[in-house]
């Protein structure tokens, strides 16, 4: 495995390369055990991409929409049934 791991494609495209080495029924236990540790390096190459990806889109996205504090937000209103008006909904 490369010391980078690329892209999230590169990583999944490794990823299902060995989930099909480690189905073999003639893999060896010191393969197995190769595999499943590149794997996990995979895991966690994938974990920091990901992070990455996100700090880049909130920096990206910062002032640019405002956050409703909650006790501002309308809440979610559902219908006690079919035929019944939502709870708090004047009727008059």
């Amino acid at each position: 495995m490369p010391e980078e791991a690329g892209t999230f494609p590169s990583v999944r495209a490794r990823l299902d390369e060995i989930a099909d080495e480690v189905a073999r029924e003639d893999i060896g236990l010191d393969e197995a055990l190769a595999l499943y540790e590149e794997a996990v390096k995979l895991g966690l190459a994938a974990c920091d991409l990901s992070e990455a990806d996100l700090e880049a889109a909130v920096g990206q996205g910062e002032g640019s929409a405002q956050e409703v504090p909650p006790e501002t937000a309308e809440p979610v209103r559902e219908p006690v049934a079919d035929d019944a008006p939502y709870p708090g909904d004047d009727l008059g």
